[in-house]
């Protein structure tokens, strides 16, 4: 009786088929899972399908004389292929043409859609690490580098208008010295840009503050700050680092392709220790679901998946944009 109630209310399914692999018993869980009915035959999984056979091989493993005990594939069931687990044993007989096959199938589809979006999760992080990594890289080279070329260069034009006594060459030289200072401030907000040291230094806060002022001085653009963001609030380096780099992102969409005059960014808490970013402008809006990677959406939501966080974006043409980001668990000490 035990056997029986087992038989019928195991989740996984349970096939018994002969040699032929014809079903002759199947439970409920089975039937659900392949669509099969007694009498039918088993059909071959995607891998005997197309494996190669040696000479006296049967193309099902599991009709060998010692089938396959575990194995995963492919089954075709209700026209489609699902991806199963198989685990089989024999049922003893009177001799080996009378024995019949236990075949237990699982569904693991649930189980390689996990496993896929684990590997792509995998993907990214690496991507995303090597890209800020070589940012990194270039914005010490801006640095050390270039920045400290020109700022070579710019004191001997300090030295030299000093030396020379006609007014035409002083003001030639002036005015490369302007053009100097200006490349030299965009060499440095450039490498700020590539990795802002007050991110390092000060944390999430303190960086979104600066890039903030930063955009106002070099854009024609207002943006009003509210974040509850202090000192204290440290988070794992790469929490910051994508959340000041899918800020910057979107910021930096508005100024280029919004034609709003103000923006508005909300920096919160929720939950004690999740992150809510809410970003939003007044300017031409742009339909979603045609928005084409230009606009860099598509680093910002790979991002966001990164962060295991969830991200909203609500538009339309001629009525602004808004930009709603939440990051769970991105705060582990106590919120003040």
């Amino acid at each position: 009786m035990f056997t029986r109630e087992l038989f019928h209310y195991l989740t996984d399914g349970v096939v018994i088929m002969d040699r032929d692999r014809i079903i002759q018993q199947m439970n409920p869980a089975a039937r659900k899972l392949t669509g099969w009915q007694i009498g039918e035959k088993v059909p071959y999984c995607t891998f005997c399908q197309k494996r190669e056979l040696m000479p006296g091989e049967e193309r099902c493993l599991l009709a060998e004389k010692e089938p396959v005990p575990y194995f995963e594939s492919e089954m075709p069931v209700y026209g489609e292929n699902l991806p199963v687990a198989f685990s089989t044993t024999y049922l003893p007989g009177k001799n080996d043409m009378e024995k019949q096959m236990v075949l237990m199938i699982r569904d693991i589809s649930k189980k390689k859609k996990e496993e896929e979006a684990r590997m792509a999760k995998l993907i990214t992080r690496q991507t995303i690490e090597a890209q800020e990594a070589e940012k990194k890289r270039m914005a010490q080279e801006l640095h050390d580098g270039v920045g400290q070329s020109l700022y070579s260069v710019s004191m001997g034009l300090h030295r030299l208008v000093r030396q020379i006594d006609e007014e035409e060459a002083k003001n030639t030289v002036a005015e490369l010295q302007t053009i100097l200072n200006d490349t030299m401030s965009e060499v440095k907000r450039l490498s700020a840009n590539l990795r802002p040291d007050t991110l390092d230094m000060l944390g999430l806060g303190a960086a979104i503050s600066s890039l903030i002022h930063s955009m106002e001085r070099h854009f024609p653009i207002k943006i009003t700050l509210k974040s509850v963001l202090r000192t204290e609030h440290r988070m794992a380096p790469h929490i910051e680092l994508n959340i000041y780099r899918i800020i910057q992102e979107i910021l930096n969409n508005i100024v280029k392709h919004s034609n709003s005059p103000t923006a508005y960014v909300s920096v919160d808490f929720a939950n004690r220790h999740d992150l809510v970013i809410s970003i939003r402008d007044e300017g031409i809006g742009f339909n979603v679901n045609e928005v084409h990677s230009g606009l860099g959406l598509k680093h910002v939501k790979e991002r966001t998946v990164f962060l295991d966080g969830h991200l909203e974006i609500n538009s339309a043409p001629g009525e602004g944009s808004s930009f709603h980001l939440y990051i769970p668990g991105a705060w582990k000490g106590e919120k003040k």
